[in-house]
């Protein structure tokens, strides 16, 4: 599980998955930041993460706050991403797509108001966000191949042939070392966010 050999052949298995996030996350960046965007839904989350922005500030201590709200939140994501994804690896593919379209929409709306977009991305997104999204991609990949090996595990064994589960066993182990650095990776990312709110 936690040998080099084994941790290779994880991510050799898992890569094409993890391609796969990226394109539809970025997918969903440019649908967010189109006309033909979800407008009411995407603003309602807007507002929702304003929400939450102004409890944080609120706080006693908004650094600890962010750090905790930010982190939970997204460690929960990415733990649903992945157990989830067993159905059918449906629910990582449609949470990718809907967390590009929101920060799509966020950037539209960023370019909207005047300010350079490149700017905000390199202060306020890119020093977190590089290291939040690798650990989100990693989370959805599994949760992606956890449902097309199940599906396999499922036909394979209808059709009588023999180890069709041994795919699906091997995504099941290798998401044991796979979800520390999940975890790892997002509470390094909720550090550096709530420097934003300190």
């Amino acid at each position: 599980m936690f040998t080099r050999q084994g941790l290779l052949l994880t991510w050799k298995e898992i890569r094409p998955y993890f391609i796969f996030a990226i394109i539809l996350f970025f997918a969903g960046v440019v649908i967010g930041g189109s006309p033909n965007a979800p407008h009411e839904l995407l603003g309602k989350q807007i507002e929702g993460m304003r929400s939450i922005a102004n409890s944080i500030q609120e706080s006693d201590n908004p650094g600890l706050a962010a750090f905790a709200r930010i982190t939970l939140n997204n460690i929960y994501v990415s733990l649903m991403m992945m157990a989830l994804g067993i159905i059918v690896g449906i629910m990582p593919v449609i949470m990718l797509v809907m967390n590009g379209m929101f920060m799509g929409y966020v950037l539209d709306e960023v370019a909207k108001q005047g300010e350079n977009v490149g700017l905000v991305v390199i202060q306020k997104i890119l020093p977190h966000g590089i290291i939040e999204l690798t650990a989100i991609f990693l989370a959805a990949a599994f949760g992606m191949r956890f449902g097309m090996t199940l599906l396999k595990g499922m036909f394979g064994s209808a059709l009588g042939k023999s180890q069709s589960w041994q795919p699906f066993v091997r995504t099941a182990t290798g998401a044991v070392p796979a979800l520390i650095v999940v975890v790892v990776l997002l509470i390094v990312a909720g550090l550096i966010e709530s420097l934003l709110f300190g």
